[in-house]
């Protein structure tokens, strides 16, 4: 009988509870019936489970030389290097499933909460007003159509005035930020789209502009963005994410046309469950599916898939 494939992981996330290693390892040994080794083991193993802290060119040559299978249950893969991914024999799988629902709830509730905000009232208005814009008055500006992209797209089309999507990668080459009202950057970061959101951006958005980023925060420059929303006071911003992590958040003190929360888009109740569901379901498909079977099937998140020239998308 052959011997169980080992998994091991060699960094974990803050936000998990303690409870999580015991969850992700009764998940990996039960439904994918392989041996979890002790979190950061000496022991090489078949199976690595990365995260964002994980600085994968620190991976020990015995642990790279003898991994099968690279699981990165995270959405961001800035930490993987375009030589890394190309020079790996192993396949890597990036969990973007796994929170494409929860940054997406984050990002309507942040679009109706600013366009709509429901007043509260304590007694009978007799005035019955709501000044608001509605949704189908606005037009968005979808930058990036992964898993993310692709709810918003059937969440909001049939909502908003207009939708207009930017995605080099998919042949969405038309940008046009000529009457924008909404800009939603919902893409991964790499070399070429650095600061994408800046000054000269910003500044052809219509005055009232809303920016709302729960992706990457180097796509927008900090620095640009303070300037124009002092130039452009209705205009307004909602940060989840910072060019620097864990941010200050006094550098946007004197603003009042911002709001701003700790990467918290993607994190929800479920989450730990969600993961060691979704690392035991790759597992255990890696070791019954043939290889292109495997391959096609997770040909969205296979990280090799996303390789163009010399860099990551």
């Amino acid at each position: 009988m052959p011997s169980k494939l080992t998994v091991k992981r060699i960094s974990t996330s803050p936000y998990f509870k303690e409870s999580f290693a015991k969850l992700e390892k009764d998940a990996i040994e039960t439904k994918a019936e392989a041996e979890m080794l002790p979190f950061n083991s000496d022991l090489p193993a078949d199976i690595l489970i990365t995260n964002t802290h994980t600085i994968v060119e620190n991976i020990s040559t015995s642990d790279y030389n003898h991994c099968k299978l690279m699981i990165h249950p995270n959405s961001g893969h800035d930490n993987f290097s375009a030589d890394f991914v190309s020079k790996a024999s192993f396949p890597i799988i990036i969990g973007n499933p796994i929170r494409a629902h929860a940054v997406t709830n984050f990002i309507l509730s942040a679009l109706l909460s600013h366009f709509s905000p429901i007043p509260r009232e304590t007694t009978w208005s007799k005035t019955r007003k709501w000044e608001r814009r509605l949704l189908s008055e606005l037009n968005v500006l979808l930058i990036g159509m992964g898993h993310i992209g692709g709810l918003l797209k059937e969440s909001l089309t049939p909502l908003v005035g207009s939708l207009s999507i930017y995605d080099p990668y998919l042949k969405n080459t038309t940008l046009d930020l000529s009457n924008i009202d909404v800009v939603i950057p919902v893409c991964s970061l790499n070399k070429k789209n650095h600061s994408f959101i800046n000054r000269k951006f910003l500044m052809e958005l219509n005055e009232d502009f809303l920016l709302i980023n729960a992706s990457r925060g180097s796509l927008v420059k900090t620095d640009d963005l303070i300037e124009v929303l002092k130039l452009r006071p209705n205009a307004y911003a909602i940060l989840d994410v910072f060019e620097k992590e864990p941010a200050d958040f006094n550098q946007f003190k004197d603003l009042t046309n911002i709001q701003l929360s700790s990467h918290i888009a993607g994190v929800y109740s479920n989450i730990d469950n969600e993961t060691a569901t979704f690392v035991a379901s790759v597992i255990s498909d890696f070791q019954q599916l043939k290889e292109e079977s495997f391959k096609e099937k997770y040909k969205r998140v296979l990280l090799k898939n996303r390789l163009r020239d010399d860099f990551i998308i």
